[in-house]
């Protein structure tokens, strides 16, 4: 009798109908998340290669982290008066160096150091823009005016030791890290004895920028060759004066060249479309590497480079 109750049938009935109503809508959403998920693929593919330092390497935590790789889009055309630079000055601790003015763009943990040339000061980034792409790429760049003395000479160039310890101190004072260094002319003489000094291990330098730097000849060949940092060797297509710094960088085997052709010396202040086209597509290959990738492609090109000397010695 009970059973056979119009009452107790329409309550199971109503039961049934919810539990089937929450199947139905739990199948639409997973639908839906996998949906979303392969869309987050596509849109995101990851790039794994060990072959080339200079090829672009994202790996998933990459993909996920808030501080990701600033945009590797092409330059385009951009209010850069509304680009904010801030400048103030800095103490280094030293009556020598007391206000070295810095002009700072940008934000973020990819920092960029920007030095300058004899002839010029750190206005010279402002002037052709580079503090102002800079920003606008998503880094975090710092251009300062090296301190001259009173016969308008760089002290802290005269020396090695003194050349590290400045440039040492001025990173330790901004906070750099994650850095990479342009060096012009020269800024050379600062960033060199710094470079050769740095543990083949260390983290801090991400690559660096050479422009026509002088100071090269200090150093042999094979002292170059044991450089593992990227490095951007720019170099004017008429600057013969420099031709020799030009062949020396070559020999660091992460290297690559930007040849700017009818420029000089200054080439980035020459043809700066130009310099910055290369500039931008070198800060988005190395800071899609880490160092221990650079470390693995070094590895990898010297066992190949051992293995054919043996070869041929075998040949012979």
């Amino acid at each position: 009798m009970l059973g056979q109750s119009p009452i107790i049938k329409f309550v199971l009935f109503g039961i049934f109908a919810f539990g089937v109503g929450v199947v139905v809508l739990n199948s639409i959403s997973y639908g839906r998340r996998q949906k979303d998920f392969d869309l987050t693929e596509k849109n995101h593919p990851v790039i794994t290669s060990f072959h080339n330092p200079a090829e672009s390497i994202v790996s998933k935590t990459d993909l996920k982290s808030k501080n990701n790789k600033p945009t590797n889009s092409t330059i385009k055309q951009t209010d850069i008066s509304k680009i904010s630079i801030r400048t103030y000055k800095i103490s280094m601790n030293n009556e020598m160096h007391e206000n070295i003015l810095v002009r700072e763009s940008g934000e973020g943990n990819y920092h960029i150091l920007l030095l300058h040339g004899g002839k010029y000061s750190s206005t010279i980034w402002k002037k052709i823009h580079t503090l102002q792409y800079l920003s606008n790429w998503g880094y975090h760049a710092f251009a300062i005016d090296i301190p001259r003395n009173k016969n308008k000479t760089f002290s802290v160039i005269e020396d090695k030791t003194i050349a590290i310890q400045w440039l040492t101190k001025l990173i330790k004072t901004l906070h750099l890290s994650n850095l990479v260094i342009i060096s012009p002319s020269i800024s050379g003489r600062l960033t060199l004895p710094y470079m050769f000094q740095l543990n083949k291990q260390q983290d801090l330098i991400r690559g660096f920028v050479y422009i026509a730097p002088m100071g090269t000849k200090q150093y042999h060949a094979s002292d170059y060759k044991k450089i593992q940092i990227p490095t951007l060797i720019v170099h004017g297509e008429k600057d013969i004066k420099f031709t020799s710094a030009f062949e020396s960088l070559k020999q660091i085997p992460t290297s690559e060249v930007l040849l700017i052709k009818n420029t000089s010396h200054d080439s980035y202040y020459e043809n700066p479309i130009e310099f910055h086209k290369g500039l931008q597509q070198f800060l988005d290959k190395i800071y899609r590497l880490n160092n221990n990738t650079i470390r693995q492609v070094l590895k990898k090109k010297d066992l190949l480079t051992n293995l054919k000397k043996s070869q041929d010695k075998h040949n012979h």
